[in-house]
């Protein structure tokens, strides 16, 4: 059921829990307009989600990794995901690992990722402003994404600036760059593909751990920020 308000938000009954799906768009200002619509509800938790780049070649498409920290790219301040809700993301087929970059634009050069490999181990584009106004409401909240491009991918194309003003990448935007660069369109395939195969993986890893945190009920109380 879709929620009436500004953006998408959707609502089902999953067990014994009542689950609120808020699609953000791609960037920090618009988790930000996001949390401010459905937190000051109080949810008893937030689980920052969806696709992420690898910046280790240790990683590939489809893995599901689980941030201890997050950060935004280049600043020290990070933000703990709940101890709590990190174990059961693990205990439900997430790999554990220590950071998270939040970056402002997207990172499309494999140089980009190898440098930035040196303080995470996958960047994204809201976990940070989501896990960083959850902790200002008092909500516990997870960061947890699928990779969907390795580090050694090089974007085929300029998505940034084809993002309409939700957010979401215009796909007449992207049409345009295909018919003036068409060497770029194998890279595109691959990089469609191996989305698919990260939604995938991601919606049966949200299944089960959205499943197991209904079955624990478990209360739980907010972590602090940590810094580096």
């Amino acid at each position: 059921m879709r929620l009436p308000g500004k953006l998408p938000v959707y609502e089902c009954q999953f067990g014994g829990a009542r689950v609120r799906a808020v699609l953000t768009g791609m960037g920090q200002s618009y988790a930000l307009e996001a949390m401010r619509q459905v937190l000051p509800s109080r949810p008893d938790m937030c689980i920052s989600t969806g696709l992420a780049g690898a910046l280790r070649s240790t990683y590939r498409p489809g893995d599901i990794l689980a941030a201890r920290l997050v950060s935004e790219v280049g600043e020290p301040v990070a933000v703990a995901s709940h101890r709590e809700l990190l174990s059961t993301a693990v205990d439900c087929g997430a790999r554990q690992v220590e950071r998270f970059a939040t970056s402002r634009t997207m990172v499309a050069r494999a140089e980009d990722k190898r440098i930035l490999g040196s303080q995470a181990e996958a960047v994204e584009m809201e976990s940070y402003t989501i896990l960083a106004e959850a902790a200002r409401y008092g909500v516990p909240a997870l960061a947890v994404r699928a990779i969907s491009d390795t580090a050694e991918f090089d974007m085929p194309y300029d998505f940034d600036s084809v993002r309409d003003d939700r957010g979401q990448i215009r796909t007449a935007g992207v049409i345009a760059q295909v018919l003036r660069r068409p060497f770029g369109l194998p890279g595109l395939m691959a990089l469609a593909r191996d989305c698919r195969a990260a939604s995938k993986q991601l919606s049966g890893f949200l299944d089960t751990f959205a499943g197991t945190l209904a079955d624990r009920l478990i209360p739980i109380e907010q972590d602090t920020v940590a810094a580096r």
